[in-house]
């Protein structure tokens, strides 16, 4: 009993503090800048001598504000209080949302919570509504992957993957995707974790794994609803896997995201967490594996002539290109700030499941055979592409070789 009193009133406190003082305008200004400067990410970082806040722009970390070492508990409870947590509690994870008004506009704010040798550390995911793109087409993805896309789309069953690391926008393509095909005929669900963004007339599912509503759990009560196409936020584990490749083989068109980083490789990724191969093959439609690049910044970005050796090094990487004269560099102004670059586009190299992959896939083929095939069938590498951006002048070969691998 005295410790429940003890925790209740570390709270009171706590939330008193927060509430008044410097703490509330730190963490506004923090927000408010993170919101200003597109960011994706803010970090809030305790070290020894001070409390480190970085903003991941365009997929890069930059430093921009250092606080007294001594604002990080209030930084640290008033963010918890913001989102609902529990700022009497130290020692777990946490996790958690919340939403704030900036210039007019409704910002959600994803938070989690992780205790440090230093202190906890703070991680916010930006979800400005404002800034996404929702429309398929305006991605910055190729004329073959847009066509492969809506074909499939308009499939009545069958399973698309949409593949990538973290933080590689495959998220916003699968909500694209669900708004191209989006109609007051079909019934949609999606099964998330969390929900970033709320869509209109979709019905989304948050995973609460706490008290058991988990990817699993809800996939076989939302078959039950008679859904006409899926939504899942993550392929994690076999038993998601399993569930999804049946749902895709019983009459429904099921999307989702794996965390590979090539296309083909998403066929021995499901392989590895106990699919049969002959359910892969009769299940997947289209894979596709996606990047973001980071495009250059159109009022500083400079020319330089490039040499004999390299431009035969960019053609021998893509054939494609028949002449390369010169590249640009990153500079950098105030428009970008001083980074030299502005904005980012979504690369893939997007993979069909043709009857020839289908065979290989049946055959337990090596992934290194199943993208040998698919190559063949027209699918352009991520490398091939972004060689192509840079040789076009709308990104570097520095950035070309950061996010993308031979």
């Amino acid at each position: 009993m005295e410790q429940e009193e003890s925790k209740k009133l570390e709270q009171d406190i706590s939330k008193s503090i927060v509430a008044h003082g410097p703490t509330v305008k730190a963490v506004t200004k923090i927000l408010a800048l993170g919101i200003d400067q597109k960011t994706s990410d803010i970090f809030i970082e305790p070290d020894p001598e001070a409390v480190r806040i970085r903003y991941r722009i365009d997929g890069i970390l930059y430093e921009r504000i250092t606080l007294p070492v001594s604002f990080h508990s209030g930084i640290v409870s008033r963010i918890k209080v913001m989102a609902g947590l529990d700022i009497a509690e130290h020692r777990l994870p946490q996790e958690g949302r919340f939403r704030m008004q900036f210039q007019a506009r409704d910002v959600d704010f994803r938070v989690s919570i992780v205790p440090t040798s230093m202190g906890e550390k703070i991680v916010l995911r930006v979800l400005d509504k404002s800034k996404i793109i929702l429309d398929i087409n305006k991605l910055g993805f190729d004329e073959r992957t847009l066509v492969l896309f809506k074909r499939n789309l308009i499939k009545p069953f069958g399973m698309i993957l949409v593949c990538g690391p973290t933080g590689s926008g495959k998220t916003t393509t699968l909500y694209s995707a669900i708004n191209f095909i989006n109609s007051v005929e079909t019934n949609i669900l999606t099964v998330e974790d969390p929900i970033e963004y709320e869509l209109s007339g979709i019905n989304q599912v948050a995973v609460q794994e706490s008290i058991g509503l988990t990817f699993v759990s809800a996939l076989r009560s939302i078959l039950r609803q008679d859904p006409d196409i899926i939504l899942i936020g993550e392929i994690r584990d076999s038993e998601t896997a399993d569930i999804a490749v049946k749902a895709a083989l019983t009459g429904h068109l099921l999307l989702s995201t794996l965390h590979t980083t090539s296309a083909s490789s998403a066929m021995i990724r499901l392989r590895d967490m106990g699919v049969e191969p002959f359910l892969i093959s009769s299940s997947c439609l289209l894979i596709s594996c996606q990047v973001l690049l980071r495009t250059l910044c159109s009022e500083c970005k400079e020319p330089y002539p490039v040499s004999m050796e390299v431009a035969a090094g960019i053609k021998a990487e893509n054939p494609r290109i028949k002449e390369v004269s010169q590249l640009y560099k990153a500079k950098g102004c105030v428009g970008c700030n001083n980074t030299g670059y502005k904005s980012r586009v979504a690369l893939a190299e997007t993979m069909e499941v043709s009857p020839n992959i289908r065979k290989l896939i049946i055959s337990n083929a090596p992934e290194s055979e199943i993208r040998k095939c698919a190559r063949e069938e027209g699918m352009i590498l991520l490398r091939e592409i972004a060689v192509s951006l840079a040789a076009g002048g709308i990104t570097t070969m520095e950035e070309v070789v950061r996010v993308t691998t031979k």
